[in-house]
Formats: structure tokens, C-alpha cells, sequence
């Protein structure tokens, strides 16, 4: 049985309001044409992002405990797209594309202490595709759901859905779903025993779907049919271990959310979404209370989106931020206090962006007071600039730190050339289009700016 329910937004024609939900934005990465594929962490309570930036190029950010000042590390070529999860030591665990080889890697980061891993790869022309979403289980071991793209021989029409994870003796990749053509926006979930839960996008029937592995057996099952659903998805599981997706039905152009509660799944139309982008990344978070709290893009106009209800609610939706094109690739995260952290990328400025729901803010400076090594003072180094509109630290290639764009850069940003690294750290595109799409969103920005 399909049970559809109607967002009160949606009903009324209108967007609600998430209650006392005021927002801080800094920008994290500028003039680098940062920010796609976006994908955000906490550690010890300070955010850490892996994300796509120019010239090809898998990048790291992470906000220095001590200075406040945001590192950012340029880890390896490609990064086409990426994944993050961070454990409770600390290790930063990131899955990623090698587009120019089509293999999966993944990169660790341990106290400062760095190193890349294949996980998967294709003899001859083929190799794995755009989507992939890294999970820790409970021993901090990590997971990875992926898309194989192609065959050996170069042919697309052997796709289908993937999984791998870290054993004593390497990884050890399997297929989960043989039916080709399944596999894509792909989204991996582990229950309190490190079970699997993937959701995935099935093309050939236009279908969402979800597959699990209990006792190393994989099965899957059809979740939603209507609207062309399952686009660009997001799972989390439920203190019961039961799943909840965030998804997009791209008939529609609607945001949707699918709950299940052990027998039935239930469907609620959340809000529209203007068109179905390349980077129309939906990102869900559940906080302690079971709430459903989700970050998306509205094609629309052009804007970073945020809808939270809470459990027999209804669904609200606020704007955080729409100067210029901005909300791409969002990745949502939930802090100690279920405060969103949503990082994205700004296409009008080329930038990578964060927001901070709740956040105090005294000097509006778009630091949020927690994070502000001057929180009284909006320009700390006198220079003109807001602070929270400068960027961080980029380390160079021989080790030392630069600063780009600007001679002094930051509140608290000298500290950076002293030494403190890291803490430890449109339609839907076609299969190539699609396997770029991070690539060519940047060029197309970049071109259109430049007209």
C-alpha cells in the first residue's frame, strides 16, 4: 500500500517557517572555483568538508580548533565526486573519483597523517561512475556504496549498483543489484550492527529503490514508483533501524520523503524544486528525536532551501541563502545540539559556502560567535573585508601555508603563516554529462560570468 501525505507548504501554496531558525554563512574556499560536490563532517564539534575545486582537483577544508581559521589542503587529482564521514577519533574517511582513471579511491587522514587507497577499479575502458557515499560503523571501519558505469569494452549498458568495504586484507568489492541500470544517486546507510542499507535510483523502471544485506545476503525492493523518483537521494536510519529517504521525483520537480515503518512506506511531497539539476543534491539528517531536517537546491530561484517537521508535524521550508545562484551540492549535518551545518557551493562567486543554523553571531560578521576567534569585531585585521567573506588558509605545495586572493587574510588568519596546519586532520545530464557534472557545472558558471 502507498500512504501519500501533502506537505502544509505545498498545500497552502506557500513556504512555511522553520521555527527560530536564523542563519550565519562564511565563506570557507574563494576564487578557486570551489565548492561542487560538497560534503561536510564534524569533527570534535568543528566542521570539515571534502569537495570538488579547479583545476580537477580533491579538496579538503577543515576549521582549526585553536586559530578558527579555516585549512584548505589540496589532497589529490580528481575528486569528481566525493564523500566524507568522520569517526569519534577524529580519522577523517573520504571516498572519491579518479574520473581520468574511473576508479574509486579513498583517502584517510589521521592526525595530520595522509593516504590514498584504490578501492575498486576496470581493465580496459571501464570503470566506475559519478556517485558513491562513504558510512563508519560502530569499529570505525568504512563502507562505501558506488556506480559501476563501464565494462571493460567501453559499453555503458552493463551499470549497476556496487558496495565495498575495508577488510583486514584490503576491500573487498561486490555487486548488489545485478539488474543493470541501477545504481546511480546512490546513498548508504549502516544500521547499530554495520548492516547496509543503500538507497539507489533503478533508470530502466524509473523507480526508487533500497537494498539491504543481513546476514551477507543482499535483497532489494521497489520503494516508490510515481514522478520518476529517486533522484539525487539521501537515507538515514531511525533509532529502529529503519530507513527514511530523501529523494527527488523528477516528473514533478518535487522534493520528497519516504518513511518505512517495518511493513508500509509512507510518502510526503515536501516541497517544489523549480527543475531537476546536476546539482540538485538533496542532503538528510535525522536529529536525536527522530526529525527529519533536509537541504536541497531550488532550481526555481536559484536558492539554498532548507525543510525540517517533527515527528506527526508538518513540513516547513526557509530560504538560507539566495545571493546569486547558490545551494548546489549541499551536505547537511546536525550538531550535539541538532543545530544545522549545511556546506554548498555559491555558482555566482565560484565559492564553497557553509551555513550555521541557530548560531549566534554578535559582530554579523558570517562567523558564528563559537567559531570566531574576534566575535565583537567584524574586520579583525582591518582590511576592509567582513571577516566571514575571506576564506581560509591554503597550505602549499612545499608545506608552507599561503593565503589566496588577499595579503592578510581573515580574522586570525596570520596565525596560519606560522604554521598551523590542518587538526588532524538545464535537463539531467547524459551519461557522460552526468559522470562530469561537477566538472562542466563549474566551466559553464565560469563562462557565463565572464559574458
Amino acid at each position: 500500500m502507498r500512504v501519500l501525505t501533502l506537505s502544509m507548504a505545498l498545500l497552502a501554496g506557500a513556504v512555511g517557517t522553520v521555527s527560530a531558525e536564523t542563519w550565519v554563512i562564511q565563506f570557507v574556499d574563494v576564487g578557486s572555483s570551489s565548492g561542487a560536490s560538497t560534503s561536510l563532517g564534524l569533527v570534535q564539534g568543528f566542521p570539515v568538508i571534502s569537495y570538488f575545486g579547479s583545476s580537477r582537483n580533491l579538496k579538503y577544508a577543515s576549521l582549526n580548533p585553536k586559530t578558527r581559521v579555516w585549512n584548505l589542503v589540496r589532497v589529490a587529482a580528481g575528486g569528481e565526486f566525493t564523500s566524507l564521514d568522520a569517526d569519534s577519533s577524529g580519522i577523517v574517511h573520504v571516498g572519491y573519483l579518479d574520473a581520468d582513471a574511473l576508479q574509486l579511491k579513498y583517502w584517510r587522514l589521521n592526525q595530520g597523517q595522509a593516504s590514498i587507497q584504490l578501492i575498486d577499479s576496470e581493465s580496459g575502458q571501464g570503470g566506475m561512475g559519478y556517485y558513491n557515499s562513504i558510512r563508519l560503523d560502530g569499529q570505525g571501519t568504512p563502507h562505501i556504496s558506488y556506480y559501476y558505469w563501464r565494462a571493460p569494452n567501453g559499453s555503458t549498458a552493463a551499470d549497476r549498483l556496487k558496495y565495498a568495504e575495508l577488510t583486514g586484507s584490503g576491500w573487498s568489492p561486490v555487486f548488489v543489484d545485478s539488474v543493470v541500470g541501477r545504481g546511480r544517486y546512490n546513498s548508504l546507510a549502516l544500521d547499530g550492527s554495520g548492516n547496509p542499507q543503500i538507497a539507489y535510483y533503478d533508470a530502466g523502471r524509473k523507480v526508487l529503490r533500497l537494498a539491504s544485506r543481513v546476514a551477507n545476503i543482499w535483497t532489494n525492493q521497489g520503494v516508490d514508483s510515481v514522478g520518476n523518483p529517486g533522484w539525487f537521494n539521501s537515507i538515514a536510519l531511525n533509532a529502529q533501524g529503519l530507513a527514511r529517504i530523501s529523494y527527488i521525483a523528477a516528473t514533478s520537480n518535487e522534493l520528497r520523503y519516504a518513511s518505512f515503518n517495518g511493513a508500509l512506506w509512507t510518502f510526503e511531497d515536501v516541497a517544489g524544486i523549480g527543475s531537476v539539476q546536476s546539482f540538485s543534491v538533496t542532503s538528510l539528517a535525522l536529529d536525536s528525536g527522530g526529525n527529519p531536517h533536509i537541504s536541497y537546491y531550488d532550481a526555481g530561484t536559484g536558492s539554498l532551501m532548507y525543510a525540517s517537521r517533527s515527528i506527526g508535524g508538518t513540513w516547513a521550508t526557509q530560504v538560507v541563502d539566495n545571493s546569486g545562484d547558490v545551494g548546489g551540492y549541499s551536505s547537511l549535518k546536525l550538531d550535539s545540539q541538532d543545530r544545522p551545518i549545511i556546506s554548498y557551493f555559491d555558482a555566482t562567486t565560484l565559492a564553497l559556502k557553509i551555513a550555521y543554523g541557530n548560531y549566534l553571531d554578535q559582530d554579523a560578521d558570517g562567523i558564528p560567535d563559537p567559531f570566531d576567534p574576534c566575535p565583537t569585531n567584524p574586520d579583525c585585521n582591518s582590511n576592509g573585508i567582513v571577516d566571514g567573506r575571506e576564506g581560509g588558509v591554503t597550505a602549499g605545495a612545499a608545506g608552507t601555508n599561503r593565503l589566496e586572493n588577499e595579503p592578510i587574510f581573515g580574522c586570525g588568519s596570520l596565525a596560519g603563516l606560522y604554521g598551523n596546519g590542518p587538526p588532524g586532520g538545464g535537463a539531467p545530464p547524459a551519461d557522460l554529462l552526468f559522470l562530469f557534472a561537477p566538472a562542466f557545472y563549474l566551466l559553464r558558471k565560469r563562462l557565463l560570468r565572464r559574458a
